[in-house]
């Protein structure tokens, strides 16, 4: 039997293993750092494996290694294992028992098909130099647990050659995964500013300085930051998401809070549209009397798939799963990921599987309360990983 041949008749075997472990996650659903009992699941499977492994990283998260059968490279699988919060709207028999969060997201399938993986790779052990590292990571919705894992040494001892990770995808025909170089996700901002004018009579208004119509002129003004600060061929977003002001009808609004997201490709973009809101903010409140304080924090940064990795394992999935197996990632997402930390530290990349049945039109859509998937997907999901790991560890390329 072919090395091919093995993955896949072992990931189709595994299916119901995986199928278990996802849906009794997905009914006890977990926010980041507070995946205790996601992290016992791991745990006890990895057990039953004979994986050895390190919990605790970043609170939650969990380390584990597969040694191979002499000394090489090594390479980090990653999955993201927390849920949002809310409330489910599916009526499965595996819907979330914890009310007020749910796994809108996949990360529970991110979990099931990494441990089956792992299934695959410790009984081929024979078959690969070198090792694999297992990363269970907590709290990629928010606020990041790849960075202190990194942070508290999950990368070294031994030292990591390269990362790859799924993200599930229900816009895509189950079992296709997508691959490409380059960017696939955007590096994203939180941005707070707070407005302040002077309070006083609705029917005085002379007498004050609304902070209200300073607000309505900012929201409008700051949507020309990225029409007419920045290159159009340079993707970007500025979105104001909330805005709070006011106490009654009949007074003059005093104070205005806005927030917002700012998402971009380039740190050199992302610089732009911070220098360009300043000046949007400085114009608009000294033309109306008023002041303003900004707060910008940066999140995640932006992903970098490293091109060479990403042709390398895409030969290596279609010679897996033939050319219809693979679908061209044509660009990147705004969304945000903290696999980014990984990716700048190795060479990593960051790939899509395809959950989305025959007709993904079906689906809703990530962070939706009836977000779901067709969990055969993981089939393909467990055997990539586990033919992407060894014929990385095998190439003496790198």
């Amino acid at each position: 039997m072919t090395l091919n041949e093995t993955i896949l008749r072992r990931s189709e075997e595994l299916f119901e293993y995986m199928q278990k472990i996802r849906r009794e996650i997905h009914m006890h659903p977990e926010p980041g750092f507070q995946e205790f009992n996601t992290s016992g699941i791991i745990c006890e499977n990895l057990d039953k494996l004979g994986i050895p492994y390190k919990s605790g990283f970043a609170q939650t998260g969990v380390v584990a290694l597969i040694e191979g059968r002499g000394p090489g490279k090594v390479i980090g699988l990653r999955a993201d294992m927390d849920a949002l919060s809310l409330f489910e709207e599916n009526d499965v028999p595996y819907k979330s028992k914890r009310e007020g969060f749910m796994h809108a997201c996949g990360h529970d399938a991110h979990v099931a098909t990494l441990l089956g993986a792992a299934t695959v790779l410790n009984e081929n052990r024979d078959k690969f130099d070198g090792a694999v590292k297992l990363f269970f990571q907590p709290a990629e919705e928010g606020p990041g647990g790849a960075e202190p894992m990194i942070e508290e040494g999950c990368m070294e001892n031994p030292h990591v050659d390269a990362v790859i990770a799924f993200h599930v995808g229900n816009g895509y025909k189950t079992g296709l995964i997508g691959i490409h170089g380059g960017p696939t996700h955007a590096a994203q901002n939180e941005l707070r500013i707070t407005i302040t004018g002077k309070g006083g009579h609705a029917a005085t208004p002379e007498k004050g300085i609304d902070a209200i119509v300073i607000a309505a002129h900012a929201i409008t003004a700051l949507q020309t930051v990225v029409s007419r600060s920045i290159d159009p061929l340079d993707p970007a977003v500025l979105t104001i998401g909330t805005i709070k002001g006011g106490t009654r009808l009949n007074i003059i609004a005093e104070q205005v809070e806005l927030s917002g997201t700012i998402r971009y490709l380039k740190d050199s973009v992302g610089e732009k549209i911070h220098e360009a809101i300043r000046r949007v903010m400085d114009g608009v409140t000294k033309a109306f009397g008023g002041t303003y304080k900004i707060e910008i924090l940066e999140g995640y940064p932006a992903v970098y798939n490293d091109s060479d990795l990403a042709e390398k394992l895409k030969g290596w999935v279609i010679d897996l799963l033939g050319p219809k197996g693979h679908f061209v990632v044509d660009r990147p997402t705004m969304g945000a990921e903290d696999f980014a930390y990984f990716a700048r530290k190795v060479p990593s990349v960051f790939m899509r599987l395809g959950v989305g049945g025959d007709d993904p039109s079906v689906y809703y859509n990530h962070h939706s309360s009836r977000f779901d998937i067709d969990e055969k997907g993981m089939i393909n999901g467990c055997a990539g990983f586990a033919k992407m790991a060894i014929e990385f560890l095998n190439d003496k390329g790198e």
